[in-house]
């Protein structure tokens, strides 16, 4: 038993290998739920009891039981890790054949190790070392094809244990039957299964690596303001992430697909980038013919055709509301994508496009925003403006005329003294002035409020408006109104009344019309107001409002400034409406405002 110190103590370290390897298996497992790691962990354990069974044959020598439960524990152990490399990926390129190739051969080789298990380089033994050798490199090609030929330490390091664990069995039957030779054969494979292990921990911690990758792109999907910033550094990250060290986002504008970020370049593009990246492509061809999937397609690049050189990228459609874009990375020779990998870069792809219509809302926002804030102060300094017209107004008129009234008075009231009685000019006279007096400030009232509108409603002061105020200047105003005998509510009347108002105005101070149409009317459950003339038009389109929307002011006789099409939007929309302006093809211009009915009050009387 002296002689086999050493084996022995060399087998019980290798079954401790074996056993320690089974626990990080089995905390993979718990970790992931994945299938594949429970064929490891079975074919693992198997190898171990292996193991430990060679101490029984370097005790007592190649009993039958032992010798029979040592050969199927090591065809069992090679069945199990074939199945767990085949079930990685089963639609993996080749899997199913070199599963069927792997199976084939250890079914030949345990029927005739049932038949044949005599003599010390049996046929048996060979066969079954023979067949289990090449289901583990079977095993590892598969585990190989179906990770993907990424340039990863990890994968390369089960591939190559995997391999050897293979080399070592094959030359396994062929070793003489000696405590040495067995010795050495179960330190080699126990350095095997300690590198297979430290390729699974390896692989563990750069999956924990790809789990903060993904975690930071969220973070940076999220805090990006800006659609560039946020897609350099996805497109950084996700290339990093897949071993992919080229690649570039489109996304389609008005002029069509511009490039939008890139990370590294390809070889062939670093003499001209953008010349390189310009024009037409085939993943461009694919998403414009809705032919190319949402979890994305391996494309061969037909940029690189001049250079001579064939170019494969991973392409993912971004679909967003504002417009769609793709996401390309270039795979490296010899690099193989699996769908697992491809899953992960669409699922990237969904996040970016939900981020890209997050900022283009929050754009939008921003210039809802500046647009809101430029309004309150054109509505702020209209508001001013109307105050020093006022003042004026009351200076210059009824300020004038009371002043005036009041010096007569008082001249009156001198003469009464006096005792020189006051003559019925002065009074006509007096009468005179006071009605001057009362009439300004009764226009100063209408301007800023007709009381018709309060006291009869809105089509009653729209009768009234468009008579006195714009068709008294020249241009007459049809008004054609179809709302029946009902109120509506006071802040929508007053809404349409100065929407109505300032549209008037526009078209006597800048439209030079000759024609006005006013239409008041219900549709279905809308109140439409239609304002249409013949003059100059604006830039507008059918699909909303003009070019030169914020330059257009609206204006009234004392000389006041409004907000224009701003105010307008903003009223309407401040009662659940909407206002458009368009360009009418024979000229002239339409103002659109269409509110819900729900604020009309019915059975009163206009």
């Amino acid at each position: 038993m002296t002689g086999l110190g050493v084996p022995v103590l060399i087998v019980d370290i290798t079954v401790g290998v074996f056993a320690a390897v089974v626990l990080l298996l089995v905390g993979k497992y718990v970790e992931t739920r994945l299938p594949y790691v429970v064929w490891w962990t079975l074919g693992t354990s198997a190898l171990a009891v292996r193991s430990a069974l060679a101490v029984a044959l370097l005790s007592g020598g190649p009993s039958g039981p032992i010798f029979l439960a040592h050969n199927f524990l090591l065809l069992a152990a090679a069945g199990c890790f074939l199945t767990g490399s085949v079930a990685r990926d089963p639609n993996a390129p080749g899997n199913i054949v070199l599963g069927a190739v792997g199976y084939g051969g250890l079914l030949i080789a345990t029927a005739v190790f049932i038949v044949f298990q005599h003599g010390e380089l049996s046929a048996a033994r060979v066969i079954a070392g023979l067949a289990a050798a090449l289901a583990f490199v079977l095993a590892g090609r598969g585990y190989f094809q179906a990770e993907g030929a990424a340039d990863d330490r990890a994968i390369h390091l089960i591939f190559a244990a995997l391999v050897a664990i293979g080399v070592n069995l094959a030359v396994w039957p062929f070793l003489p039957r000696t405590a040495g030779a067995t010795g050495v054969s179960e330190l080699v494979g126990g350095v095997c299964i300690a590198a297979f292990g430290a390729g699974i921990l390896l692989r563990s911690l750069e999956r924990q690596r790809a789990l903060e990758v993904m975690s930071s792109i969220s973070a940076a999907l999220h805090r990006a303001r800006h659609v560039s910033e946020m897609l350099a550094y996805v497109l950084r990250a996700t290339g990093e992430m897949v071993q992919s060290h080229s690649g570039w986002v489109f996304l389609e504008r008005a002029s069509g697909y511009e490039i939008a970020a890139t990370y590294g370049h390809p070889g062939p593009l670093n003499s001209d980038r953008p010349a390189a990246l310009a024009g037409p492509c085939r993943c461009l061809d694919l998403l414009r013919a809705g032919e190319l999937p949402v979890r994305g397609a391996i494309v061969e690049c037909d940029r690189f055709a001049g250079a001579g050189v064939t170019v494969r990228h991973a392409s993912v459609p971004l679909p967003s509301a504002g417009g769609t874009g793709i996401l390309n990375l270039v795979l490296p020779a010899g690099r193989l994508f699996t769908q697992r990998e491809l899953s992960v870069v669409s699922a990237i792809g969904a996040q970016v496009s939900l981020a890209m219509d997050k900022a283009r809302l929050l754009d939008e926002l921003r210039d809802k925003e500046a647009d809101r804030t430029a309004l309150i102060r054109r509505l702020l300094s209209a508001e001013e403006d109307e105050r020093k017209r006022l003042a004026r107004e009351l200076h210059d008129e009824a300020g004038q005329s009371l002043a005036g009234l009041m010096l007569e008075l008082e001249a009156a009231r001198l003469d009464t003294a006096r005792g020189t009685p006051v003559t019925e000019d002065t009074l006509l006279r007096l009468r005179r002035l006071a009605a001057r007096t009362v009439e300004a400030v009764r226009g100063l009232i209408y301007d800023l409020r007709p009381a018709v509108l309060d006291d009869l409603g809105l089509v009653p002061a729209l009768r009234w408006y468009t008579q006195t105020q714009i068709a008294s200047r020249g241009l007459p105003v049809h008004l054609i109104e179809r709302l029946g005998a009902e109120r509506l509510d006071p802040t929508l009347e007053t809404g349409l009344f100065r929407i109505t108002q300032e549209a008037l105005w526009n078209a006597v101070k800048h439209a030079a019309a000759t024609r006005v149409e006013v239409e008041v009317f219900r549709r279905d459950d809308r109140l439409v107001l239609r304002v249409t003339d013949d003059g100059r038009g604006l830039a507008a389109s059918a699909a909303g409002p003009p070019a030169d929307a914020r330059g257009w002011q609206a204006a009234d006789p004392g000389g006041r400034v409004g907000v224009g099409l701003g105010g307008m939007v903003e009223r309407a929309a401040a009662l659940g409406g909407t206002v458009r302006v368009t360009s009418l093809p024979e000229g002239g211009t339409e103002v659109l405002a269409e509110f819900p009915v729900s604020g009309a009050r019915r059975g009163q009387t206009a």
